[in-house]
This record gives structure tokens, sequence and C-alpha cells, in this order.
């Protein structure tokens, strides 16, 4: 994997074998962002798209995932300046060809919580918090989490959740589908590089053009979906990691997947 163009201390890249970890770093304000470090999560998924990295976990650093963004310095700036970059990072962690797992080690808000719920799959400490700090501040939902919670929820059950700005605690956001799975909180981020690495020795590329379907499949009708499955399916279809599993089922072996 190419190393940053820079340090970063807000926010922190570790690789272990294929699987790369980014690390929120500002555990002072739990993790807020400010400028400074959406710029730096967005290059650590710039770097997440190098072919040596197959599953990212993304977590932070102390007693928070994410408070959302850092409101220290805002006085009367316009909230929605810097969204259209926020949201081009949020877009790529979708769109990024591999499964991301969100470690979620304390708060999620606001904009952290649509962070956390951006991710594929989510698990969850038992002492944390999904938190939609947007209603409370006088502002909407943005960084995707109207378009996450409505899918997730319901029109219902999400309009009513959020704009109550209640904080989800973990057994509600697991029983309602929001995260995968509850970890003690001791036991989280070894849970979450077990998971991490189980996928990540997978097959990338499938793994990646499944992500591709499922997002394409929640705006598109039934008829499109078969199409796009089935030019998928031909990509799919002449990958290393198809030949190698049909020779691992005559040979009566597990797989060894490359990603490719």
């Amino acid at each position: 994997m190419r190393l940053p163009e820079r340090r970063m201390s807000a926010v922190k890249v570790e690789m272990t074998g294929t699987v790369q970890t980014i690390r929120l770093n500002r555990p002072d304000v739990l993790n807020a962002l400010n400028p400074e470090a959406y710029d730096q999560l967005a290059e650590a998924i710039r770097m997440a798209e190098d072919e040596a990295v197959r599953a990212v976990v993304l977590t932070g650093t102390g007693r928070g995932f994410c408070s959302g963004h850092d409101l220290s310095d805002a006085d009367n700036e316009d909230p929605a300046a810097g969204l259209p970059e926020v949201n081009a990072t949020m877009r790529a962690i979708r769109g990024l060809r591999k499964p991301v797992i969100a470690a979620i080690n304390g708060v999620a808000a606001g904009g952290g919580m649509s962070l956390a719920l951006c991710c594929d799959v989510k698990l969850m400490a038992r002492s944390a918090r999904l938190v939609p700090a947007f209603v409370d501040l006088g502002l909407v939902p943005d960084m995707g989490a109207s378009w996450l919670v409505a899918n997730a929820l319901g029109y219902g059950r999400a309009l009513e959740w959020l704009v109550s700005g209640a904080a989800l605690d973990s057994g509600t956001a697991l029983k309602w589908g929001l995260v995968h799975t509850l970890v003690d909180d001791g036991e989280l981020r070894e849970a979450a590089q077990r998971k991490a690495k189980e996928l990540a020795d997978g097959p990338t590329l499938a793994i990646g053009l499944t992500k591709q379907l499922l997002s394409g499949a929640l705006s598109s009708s039934f008829e499109d979906t078969m199409d796009r499955e089935a030019r998928f399916q031909q990509i799919a279809g002449q990958s290393a990691d198809y030949a190698e599993s049909l020779a691992a089922f005559r040979d009566r072996r597990k797989p060894k997947y490359q990603g490719k």
C-alpha cells in the first residue's frame, strides 16, 4: 500500500496484513471532525483503494467513535459550506470495492453517526450510542443520514427518531437493524479485526461487485437489477478468484483467493 503523502495526526492509518485500519484521532473532542480531519479521512479512503488493501476497519481513538462536526469554531459559518467535499468522501466509502467495517467504540453523533452507518458492516460496543444530533441544532440530517436511516428503518420510524434527537442504545440499534453485531467493549477491536480478516480472505472482487449491486438495487427496478447482475456476473466469471474456486472444488480443498 502506498504511504500517505504527508504526516497525518487527526486520522491514523495502520496496516495488518491486508486489513487497513483507519482511526479518527482527536480523542479530546470525541473525534469531532474539523477541516483537517475531513481532509485526512478523505486521504485515508484514497489509500484504501490500493489493491494491497482487501478490507477496511473504521473506528475512533478513546471513548468516542465520532461526535460529528467540530462546532468549537463554527460561529456563523454556513454549515453546508464543506458538504460537497465531505459528501465526496462518503460516496468514496460506499463505492470502495472492498468491505468497510465500522467498529463503533463509543458515541457516534450527527455526522459521526452518518459515517458509521455508511459502512458496510457495523459492529457496536455495548456501551456505545447513536445520536442523530441534527434537528436539536436547528439543522437537518446530512452526510447521507436521511437516506441511510430511512432505508434501514422506513419513513415513519426514521422521521420519529431523527427529529427526536434521542440517543439510541446499542441494543435498540441492533433490534432496529442499524448495526449488525454487539460486542463487549473490551473485545471490540479484536472482533472488528477478526471480521475484517475473514472478509479480506474472501473473493474481494465479488464482494466489491456485490456492494455495487445492492447500492443500485435500492433505486432500480427488478428488471434493471437482473440486467446489472448479468453484466457483473460476466466480470466475476473471468476473475482469478472464480478460477481458484473451481480448482479448489475439484481438489476438495479450501480456496485461497487473491482478491482479483
